[in-house]
């Protein structure tokens, strides 16, 4: 089927673009790093024991307090952690492209949604119309 062929292609085009190249590889280094790991694992524990112990009828409140202050301060240093950072930063250009790339597929079979100057255009002169990679901006791809 020529539709799927043309996915495939797309597929392939995809895997060897430089954000989905960035993203392989900063969540290669994250999954790398032992302390993130440590971190990302407490934080889970951490988690499902507070979703334990909020559930019950008669819940420890400083337990509560506790966990959720850990949690906290867990997710302070996962989240400022460079490697996270910038794993963060690869997966949103990556979906950046995903998102271009779904509305200008939407713009050919729901043409009554977007007008006719809706084509993606990976531009990023915001002057002349190109992506601004804010979408409280956008107007349709370009």
């Amino acid at each position: 089927m020529e539709i799927i062929e043309l996915a495939r292609a797309l597929g392939e085009k995809l895997a060897d673009s430089q954000q989905y190249k960035n993203f392989c590889e900063t969540r290669d280094k994250c999954k790398a790093n032992t302390i993130l790991k440590a971190k990302l694992d407490e934080f889970k524990v951490q988690k499902k024991v507070y979703d334990i112990e909020s559930q019950k009828e008669e819940n420890d409140e400083n337990l509560l307090d506790a966990i959720s202050a850990r949690m906290e301060t867990l997710y302070s240093e996962i989240t400022q952690h460079p490697e996270m950072k910038a794993y963060t930063k690869a997966e949103d250009e990556l979906n950046v492209l995903m998102s271009a790339i779904n509305m200008t597929i939407t713009s050919y079979i729901s043409p009554e949604n977007l007008t006719s100057e809706t084509q993606y255009d990976d531009s990023d002169d915001e002057e002349n119309g190109g992506c601004t990679h804010n979408c409280s901006t956008c107007k349709g791809c370009h």
